[in-house]
């Protein structure tokens, strides 16, 4: 069976400048008057060219404005230019890095707990298959979410998983993992005003550059809420997604799925999700886009 081709994708270098730059909300002309503020000129354009992977800086000039730009975005000295490999061959690269949203505009209560937390720039892992099993009571309420994960490292050395969970209204228990393997649950942070959850999964290991591992737990609501969606939002695209509501005795009258490009964005046009013997409503989807999908019910 013929192998499918896949694109070139953007360096460890390339990934973690575009996700520094991300977490900092600095503009590209930004970053420049900050450069230029310590003697550095680099173009807007070099500056895409590298955070995008059509280019990685070669000369000694655009090297040292690498170590100016670690201390800009407030990374470790290293960071950056540990992660040059060779030169690049010349001519045309013929590869798109995948697109992306910043993890800030989908998550903008994280700010909240990040300080405790200090969540490792996003896009280290890159997610082949993502599986959520949502499980609800007899009266509607989330009782436990179960997940199963397909990652690849894009970088050396990642060692722990983020988790991002919103609920709909205000918490006053965190959450608890159950289950977590190969990994052991690590800071859970609670803000109990906005309902935002981040917690981290410890690897067993730390994982190298191009090494996959399946990552598999549970967390479980000690006062949750009765619901009426469940979504997932993505960062950057995944190939295989599938999104499970486990209803209790009750089943609501209608239920669809959904996708939006981004909070409070307008809904593509949904679909209809039947549910079998077993109450579970199934949504299953192949390359999904950066954004958010999931299933809402009326009952």
């Amino acid at each position: 069976m013929m192998g499918e081709v896949t694109p070139p994708q953007p360096s460890s270098f390339a990934v973690t400048l575009d996700t520094a730059i991300d977490e900092t909300g600095l503009s590209l002309e930004r970053l420049q008057h900050h450069l230029a503020a310590r003697g550095v000129r680099l173009s807007r354009s070099a500056l895409s060219y590298w955070r995008r992977g059509r280019s990685q800086p070669e000369r000694e000039k655009s090297l040292v404005a690498v170590t100016h730009l670690e201390s800009v975005l407030g990374l470790a000295p290293g960071t950056l230019t540990s992660q040059l490999g060779p030169r690049a061959p010349r001519g045309r690269w013929l590869g798109e890095p995948a697109c992306r949203i910043e993890r800030r505009r989908l998550w903008p209560q994280l700010r909240a707990v990040s300080g405790q937390l200090k969540p490792p720039p996003d896009g280290q892992l890159s997610f082949w298959s993502v599986h959520d099993r949502m499980v609800l009571d007899e009266h509607g309420r989330e009782r436990a979410l179960q997940v199963r994960m397909v990652a690849e490292a894009t970088v050396d050395g990642v060692d722990r998983l983020m988790t991002y969970y919103q609920a709909d209204s205000s918490l006053t228990t965190p959450p608890a993992y159950r289950i977590a393997r190969p990994a052991r649950p690590g800071q859970v942070c609670l803000d109990p005003e906005t309902g935002m959850v981040a917690g981290e999964l410890r690897l067993e290991r730390p994982l190298a550059l191009g090494e996959v591992t399946v990552v598999e737990f549970e967390i479980r609501f000690a006062d949750g809420s009765r619901i009426d969606h469940y979504h997932r939002r993505f960062t950057r695209p995944v190939a295989e997604y599938v999104c499970q509501v486990q209803f209790g005795p009750r089943v609501p009258a209608r239920i669809r799925s959904f996708e939006q490009r981004g909070l409070g964005g307008p809904e593509h046009p949904s679909r209809p999700v039947s549910v079998g013997a077993a109450h579970v409503a199934t949504l299953a989807a192949r390359d999904v886009r950066p954004g958010i999908r999931g299933i809402g019910w009326r009952w």
